[in-house]
């Protein structure tokens, strides 16, 4: 390669697998949320029984992992959608004409960060990076995408705590 050439980015075989497979991973937390971070949070909760030090270490784990997924899906939007982007389509016109996401794809449009942080805590902030993104066809941006992480962890993680907790309850008095 010359001197000042800039490198062609990797295409191989590897780089496609390893993006796939952390898309399949971003997908699976995105979806499948409930299973993958909450079930945790509340047998974590139920079996440490301290629910002020679960929730707030699922809080922290929480934001920072969606900001990861979102800060991923920013960055590979343009290649990862290029691969996917027909079934992405189906499924997100799908989610627009549902009755429980009218309402926070509303608020995405709007494009305040007040309306995206509020749809990201009522939905998931994965899927809210999702529908951005594709309504607008720009990245989604640091400063929202950590405000709906926030928005999304503390109410979430609190949840599950208590579920976690009352379970323990539940179990001690059975």
């Amino acid at each position: 390669m010359a001197m000042g050439a800039t490198p062609e980015p990797a295409d191989t075989a590897a780089a496609r697998g390893r993006s796939g497979l952390i898309g399949t991973l971003v997908a699976g937390i995105a979806f499948f949320d409930a299973v993958v971070l909450g079930a945790p949070i509340a047998v974590a909760a139920a079996v440490l029984g301290r629910p002020l030090l679960v929730f707030g270490v699922a809080a922290v784990v929480i934001v920072v992992l969606v900001v990861g997924c979102c800060r991923w899906l920013d960055h590979r939007w343009d290649a990862w959608f290029t691969r996917n982007g027909a079934r992405l389509e189906r499924s997100l016109e799908s989610m627009r004409s549902s009755r429980l996401l009218k309402h926070p794809v509303a608020w995405i449009q709007r494009g305040s960060e007040r309306s995206y942080a509020f749809a990201a805590a009522v939905a998931n902030p994965i899927l809210v990076a999702v529908f951005a993104r594709s309504l607008s066809g720009e990245p989604v941006g640091e400063r929202k995408q950590l405000l709906g992480a926030v928005a999304y962890a503390i109410p979430y993680a609190a949840m599950w705590t208590l579920i976690g907790f009352a379970l323990a309850g539940a179990f001690n008095a059975a």
